[in-house]
């Protein structure tokens, strides 16, 4: 018997038994399905958590300052620690190896007005090597210079979407802000980073596209806090290359916990290792996600074995007369072979579009960022096409194995 005729009486007996077909295909259809959208999710997630990472930097290393608070402050008021400070960020410059540079990064919470035009950004004081750090640069005009750190001058870099607030299309360069009381010229103005807020964020960013660079010098001295006068709330570390990135890290750890006499009101993020522990957690998800998908595609198999086997049955005496007209048990075992084949690869490009579908939903309604690669569409469907024979041998073998005259007088 031909390979085309197979597909063919196959493909009959599936379309006389739509209703039949198509509910045993559901399985397969939610297990495929299940996979796709398993696989978008961990995908995106991966994606969401490497651009967040990207925008650290693969070689940085943070070190943000904390708020303490009840026996803890106390604790570090007997201590004389001040916290995080332009001091420690110095100690960096000076005692660590392997540092492309050190940039202090303080907040400053104070009015930007144009006119009447009031800007929701934030005031960041800044090293003139920020830019370098983060690698993320001016698109119109210039960044902080060193000379403007030396000499506090009264100079500003606005973000992107500072600019739309407070100038619209209009070149700002040359410009005059208002931060506080103090008038600031617009030097230049920063490229615009995509920032994505997702469910499965690494960690908490802020939109650097409304932040206002002034020099670290400028912002402690023109905006003082008289309690705390060097305070920092960051210092961003470039170390040179990324294998050395956790060796500066034990370094920081033991300088600060020196000056800060063994006082925590810090934090050292290493995003490198933020990446490490994302993608463990990632893993996790995957195989959870995995076995879930996995019970649907037994399910499947199993509900696929039963109505063949029932498929056998009803055709018993088809089968014998088909071997009496001189078919072999090679035929037979093919023919039914290609029945599940051709169920479960139905269900499979069902599945397949489902799981598209469900992807783009959750990526619109539940806010997780999802991307369908075209691996995850062959894994998917090549799964359903090994359930469909895995799960077909059985019945095919039974059928072909029939005693061609028992099975000529079954009732």
């Amino acid at each position: 018997m031909e390979y085309s005729e197979n597909l063919r009486i196959g493909f009959k007996n599936i379309t006389v038994h739509k209703l039949r077909s198509l509910l045993t295909t559901l399985g397969i259809i939610f297990g495929v399905a299940s996979v796709i959208s398993m696989l978008s999710i961990g995908e995106g997630a991966k994606r969401d958590a490497l651009e967040q990472i990207e925008l650290l930097g693969t070689n940085n290393i943070r070190v943000n300052a904390v708020t303490l608070t009840g026996e803890k402050a106390k604790e570090a008021e007997q201590k004389y620690s001040n916290g995080l400070s332009y001091e420690d960020a110095l100690l960096f410059k000076e005692n660590l190896p392997n540092v492309n540079g050190v940039s202090p990064i303080r907040f400053v919470d104070a009015p930007i007005m144009l006119l009447n035009k009031e800007s929701t950004g934030r005031v960041v004081g800044i090293d003139h090597i920020y830019d370098d750090i983060t690698d993320f640069r001016p698109k119109i005009g210039r960044f902080v210079s060193e000379l403007d750190v030396e000499e506090s001058k009264r100079v500003c870099v606005i973000g992107s979407e500072v600019r739309k607030e407070l100038f619209g299309f209009r070149d700002p360069i040359g410009r005059t802000i208002k931060i506080g009381d103090d008038k600031f010229t617009v030097i230049g103005v920063m490229e615009t980073k995509s920032m994505k807020e997702g469910k499965a964020s690494v960690i908490k960013l802020r939109n650097i596209n409304k932040d206002i660079y002034v020099p670290i010098t400028t912002a402690m001295r023109r905006f003082r806090d008289d309690d705390r006068p060097i305070f920092v709330d960051e210092i961003a570390v470039q170390v040179a290359s990324a294998d050395r990135v956790i060796p500066s890290a034990d370094v920081i750890r033991r300088t600060l916990k020196r000056t800060h006499f063994d006082v925590q009101d810090y934090e050292i993020i290493i995003p490198a290792e933020l990446l490490a522990q994302s993608q463990r957690t990632q893993r996790v998800f995957n195989i959870v996600m995995g076995s879930i998908a996995a019970i649907s595609l037994l399910v499947g198999g199993i509900g696929i074995m039963n109505i063949m086997l029932a498929s056998v049955t009803e055709r018993t005496k088809e089968i014998g007369t088909r071997r009496a007209l001189g078919a072999t048990e090679r035929d037979i075992l093919g023919q039914f072979l290609n029945e599940t084949v051709l169920i479960s690869s139905v269900g499979g490009i069902m599945g397949v579009l489902l799981g598209v579908v469900m992807a783009k939903g959750i990526n619109v309604f539940a806010g997780w960022e999802t991307v369908i690669s075209a691996i995850s569409v062959v894994v998917a469907f090549g799964i359903s096409a090994l359930v469909g024979i895995v799960f077909g041998i059985y019945p095919a073998k039974k059928a072909a194995q029939m005693d061609p005259i028992a099975a000529l007088r079954f009732e």
